[in-house]
């Protein structure tokens, strides 16, 4: 595919003033825009170079998908020295000048992504559309507002309280950035911030609906080649609704977050891992991921992180918490996607994200951002009150699919059920950042295995410096 240097992609199109340093993105390549657009291929490498830009080490390529959030939620928890690159993180140290550099990268590195997101977007709202074959133009817009909405709800869930804490919904939270302009917009309430999520979610949704391939009975046949192949890499359909089911879980509006977490589950178009495959080495389980990155550098950086003897490990207290977690070692999630490398220090870390040769190229090399486990999750935590028994139903689906033989009783209560739905976060979605969000949305007062009391001083980052300095942070 012609791919005309757009990685660093395209005009400083969220360029700010001198002041307004926080969300200064200008790119270091910049490029003619007009050029970039001239033809359909110009709009696919477009929005190929915003996957790539969220697919950087400092957003979802690691801080928010292995990295910080898992820390921060102490999915992993031994950090034994001060060196560990993680250390200060795992003390919510916010103002330790490594942690910082960190949170200031997620929010550049999304905001990023934005602009050049942005850019793509305010080109195929004034370009002629008859210079897109097929359904190449809905495509490529639907995943544009989808990926718009996407960055902006995890800024939101990082930068701003929770709608369940005290006054989440009224409080300041964060800028929308939905517009080219060369001024800083001004940040919004959580609520209006929700609100323009909705409405990307809508633009996206409406354009995909019908044709997107991955949809049973879509109007675009599926395809093994070219542009439209391989959806589960692309922000799809059902990447657009499995976002709107976290968005109205996270409001509390469990009747929206059931209807959108129900149509992709009823979708059927993502199906449980066969468990022989795992042991072939399909570790991240690719039929029931709904959205994943390419990652091509896994195999380096994975090793970093989880082998035992690295400094910068990143694992569990000891090798029994793995055990105490997934309670029983008939789980694949245990005996598949967990290594005990080294019997003499009894470190067990986790090869989720592994890359070992001799493996299919299929099962490699993906970050998984959304799987179909979450959607029974998010179903059954909306339905725990009011049909108990499908909300078991549900979790139960799960556990079968990971070998967990011994059903839970439909007699639970809604806490039981609760407590449940947290231990499956906890298993499922190791390593790939959902649990801190977890945390955060119930504003639960205490993060297991961390010494700290769970507030906003723990739950909301600190914007970067220049944010407040320079006229924003009121």
């Amino acid at each position: 595919m012609r791919f005309r240097n757009i990685l660093l992609l395209f005009i400083p199109v969220l360029l700010l003033t001198a002041c307004n340093k926080f969300l200064d993105v200008k790119p270091k390549t910049q490029i003619d825009t007009d050029d970039a657009f001239r033809d359909e291929q110009g709009f696919m490498d477009a929005l190929t170079g915003v996957y790539l830009k969220m697919n950087v080490n400092a957003v979802y390529g690691q801080e928010l998908s292995f990295g910080l959030t898992e820390v921060l939620s102490m999915q992993h928890s031994r950090f034994t020295s001060t060196f560990h690159e993680y250390y200060y993180a795992a003390q919510y140290n916010y103002t330790n000048a490594a942690v910082r550099s960190k949170i200031d990268g997620i929010w550049k590195g999304l905001y990023n992504a934005i602009a050049n997101d942005n850019s793509l977007i305010s080109h195929l709202n004034t370009t002629d559309q008859k210079i897109f074959r097929d359904v190449n133009y809905p495509i490529i817009r639907g995943e544009a507002y989808g990926l718009r909405a996407f960055m902006h709800f995890d800024l939101l869930r990082l930068f701003a309280p929770a709608p369940a804490s005290t006054g989440g919904l009224t409080a300041k939270a964060i800028p929308y950035m939905d517009q080219l302009t060369v001024n800083a917009l001004p940040r919004l309430t959580v609520q209006e911030i929700l609100n323009r999520i909705l409405a990307d979610c809508a633009v996206a949704e409406a354009a995909l609906k019908t044709i997107d391939p991955i949809v049973p009975g879509s109007t675009t046949p599926t395809t093994t080649s070219g542009y439209l192949r391989d959806r589960s890499y692309k922000f799809n359909y059902y990447a657009v609704k499995a976002l709107e089911a976290r968005v109205y879980l996270y409001m509390g509006d469990k009747a929206k977050a059931l209807a959108a977490a129900e149509e992709v589950i009823n979708a059927n178009a993502f199906t449980w891992v066969n468990i022989p495959e795992v042991s072939s080495g399909n570790k991240v389980f690719t039929s029931e991921l709904i959205f994943t990155l390419y990652k091509s550098d896994m195999d380096a950086f994975t090793q970093s992180y989880f082998t035992p003897t690295s400094t910068n490990v990143l694992t569990k207290s000891s090798s029994d918490e793995f055990l105490t977690i997934y309670e029983t070692d008939a789980d694949i999630r245990y005996t598949a996607l967990t290594d005990l490398e080294n019997t003499s220090t009894n470190i067990r870390v986790s090869n989720k994200l592994a890359q070992p040769t001799g493996v299919s190229t299929a099962f490699l090399r993906r970050m998984p951002l959304m799987r179909i486990s979450e959607m029974y999750y998010i179903a059954a935590e909306a339905l725990k009150e009011s049909d108990p028994e499908k909300a078991v139903t549900y979790l139960n689906t799960v556990r079968r699919a990971r070998n967990v033989t011994a059903d839970l009783p439909f007699t639970l209560t809604t806490e039981q059920i609760q407590e449940e739905i947290f231990k499956e976060y906890r298993k499922d979605l190791y390593c790939e950042g959902q649990l801190f969000f977890y945390y955060k949305r119930l504003n639960l007062p205490t993060i297991v295995y961390s010494n700290v009391t769970a507030d906003n001083k723990v739950y909301v980052l600190p914007l970067p410096d220049n944010e407040v300095e320079y006229g924003n942070g009121n």
